[in-house]
């Protein structure tokens, strides 16, 4: 069974339980990303406009590695067509930040509003930014003075520093600049799709 296949399930009626979205390794750090379904209503936004209103809390689990990795920002939610696999139409986008060095383990109490229901059969994709470590240990204008070298944009070799890309071999897409992460367009691959049971 080829690796895309493999999904996990978020079941949209179960309330009060942790269930994974998101799994990954990131700066030596693997973690896994949990939703927790508090509550759904129909409400009308600040327009008069009827929307889904979903209350969830997220959850990052830091399981093995030196590094801490914390939730930054506040998660979304938002229905697009999938330009990546035709085969699944539209798709739930659950979009999160995390970046390394933050201890923040817990985002609760997140409204998150769509223009529709979220139907059962549907595909979801855990779109995860990842942040650059804080400027006051990563400067990647300053490598010489950095505290930490980002091992997604650059290596160290003696004094000097070279630049990481992720770009696919034969594209004539440009290198990432020094302050991506390296990822590309094509992204690293990790378990991110639910489907919604």
């Amino acid at each position: 069974m080829a690796h895309e296949n493999l999904k996990f399930r978020l079941k949209i009626d179960l309330k009060d339980t942790w269930q994974p979205i998101y799994g990954a390794e990131h700066h030596g750090t693997f973690y896994m990303i949990y939703v927790k379904i508090n509550k759904y209503e129909v409400i009308k936004n600040e327009y008069g406009i009827e929307v889904h209103s979903h209350n969830w809390d997220f959850r990052l689990q830091n399981y093995r590695g030196n590094i801490t990795m914390g939730l930054v920002d506040t998660p979304s939610l938002k229905f697009s067509k999938d330009e990546k696999e035709t085969q699944f139409g539209e798709i739930l986008n659950i979009n999160l930040s995390v970046k390394p060095f933050i201890k923040n383990d817990i985002i609760s109490n997140c409204n998150l509003n769509v223009e529709k229901v979220i139907p059962k059969n549907m595909i979801a994709v855990t779109n995860v930014m990842l942040l650059n470590p804080p400027i006051e240990l990563y400067n990647p204008k300053d490598l010489d003075n950095s505290l930490y070298i980002n091992p997604y944009s650059h290596f160290r070799d003696g004094d000097h520093f070279n630049e990481v890309s992720t770009r696919p071999v034969g594209s004539k897409d440009p290198f990432p600049t020094p302050e991506d992460m390296g990822f590309g367009k094509f992204g690293i691959c990790m378990p991110d799709v639910c489907y919604i049971d």
